[in-house]
């Protein structure tokens, strides 16, 4: 079983270099963990986020002939969100705009790493 303060200490470890917030979100876009400086846009970008996931996995597939997407990056204003999925769930880091493209995939790709099997597990 998923312990929720093993897994907000998980997402934290991701939260160095410019990562500011660390996500994990379903695919409607329901935040349900959290670990980061700046908690009053999480919902927003969780939201945000899974949106356009989602709107990818409806269209994308035969607009860029890929089977799967693997990471998804968005460049705001503010900064950079990264997005991947683990298990059935969203995988997302929020970034400030300076944070590297290769950082935040390489942390991102960890973090996946990490989650999958137990939230494979608990999400079977």
């Amino acid at each position: 079983m998923l312990k929720p303060k093993v897994l907000t200490n998980v997402l934290s470890q991701a939260n160095t270099g410019g990562v500011e917030n660390t996500l994990l979100l379903n695919s409607e876009g329901a935040l349900l963990a959290f670990s980061g400086f700046h908690d009053r846009d999480a919902r927003i970008t969780s939201a945000i986020a899974s949106n356009v996931w989602t709107a990818y996995e409806k269209h994308g597939h035969n607009s860029f002939r890929e089977d799967r997407l693997q990471f998804l990056v968005i460049n705001c204003e503010s900064g950079k969100v990264i997005v991947s999925q683990v298990a059935n769930l969203l995988l997302c880091l929020y970034a400030s705009k300076d944070a590297g493209l290769g950082m935040l995939k390489t942390k991102i790709t960890k973090l996946k790493e990490s989650l999958e099997n137990p939230l494979r597990e608990i999400s079977a």
